[in-house]
């Protein structure tokens, strides 16, 4: 059976075509609710006129196109600045799902391959810790059952061996052996299995 260990290298890396999909989803969602808002606003004040004061002298004009107007003239500045923090904002949150989530996806295929020691470390702000608690105990759990298996197995092959000692007539050997032997087959076939995994150490 392979000697568990415990990995301490802690690379963190990421889905980045998952965090570029929900970094564009974010944006494109609150872009749309911006947009859906201004249609809105627009729609409602269609039939109304909006007198501005600009460079001395007075404006008139549709509601909608004044306000949108404004709003691009006054506030350019911001709308990049916030729409740079909203994509900056979004990059954080989503690292916060995209690294747990590709952290998980390596110990299952760690898992598929039979290492059972590979322990989920996350930082302290990621999602997903009861996800890694939880895969964490099931790996220790079938650790365990799987070296009790073992030591049990062992057991077996000991007590299948202990009867070569019996005072048997020659009939009785030759029919204990011809068991002996299927119960050995079927004994390697557990050590076998169990030998495939690497358990974490106790």
């Amino acid at each position: 059976m392979g000697k568990g260990y415990t990995r301490r290298k802690r690379n963190f890396l990421i889905k980045k075509d998952f965090q570029g999909k929900l970094i564009l989803s974010t944006f494109l969602f609150v872009s749309g609710g911006c947009f859906l808002f201004i249609v809105l606003l627009s729609y409602f004040s269609a039939d109304t006129l909006t007198i501005s004061y600009s460079k001395n002298g007075l404006e008139f004009g549709q509601t909608p196109i004044m306000l949108l107007k404004q709003i691009l003239t006054a506030n350019w500045i911001l709308i990049v600045i916030g729409g740079t923090f909203l994509v900056i904002a979004s990059m954080m949150l989503s690292h916060r799902i995209a690294g747990p989530l590709f952290r998980f996806e390596k110990a299952l295929d760690s898992m598929n391959a039979g290492l059972l020691d590979d322990t989920i470390r996350l930082r302290g702000k990621d999602e997903g810790k009861e996800l890694a608690t939880k895969i964490n105990h099931f790996n220790l759990q079938l650790s365990q059952n799987l070296r009790i298996i073992d030591r049990s197995s062992e057991a077996l092959e000991a007590l299948i061996e202990q009867t070569s000692t019996l005072n048997l007539s020659k009939k009785e050997q030759e029919q204990l052996a011809s068991l002996c032997w299927s119960m050995q087959e079927q004994n390697r076939k557990v050590r076998r299995v169990c030998s495939s995994f690497q358990l974490i150490n106790e």
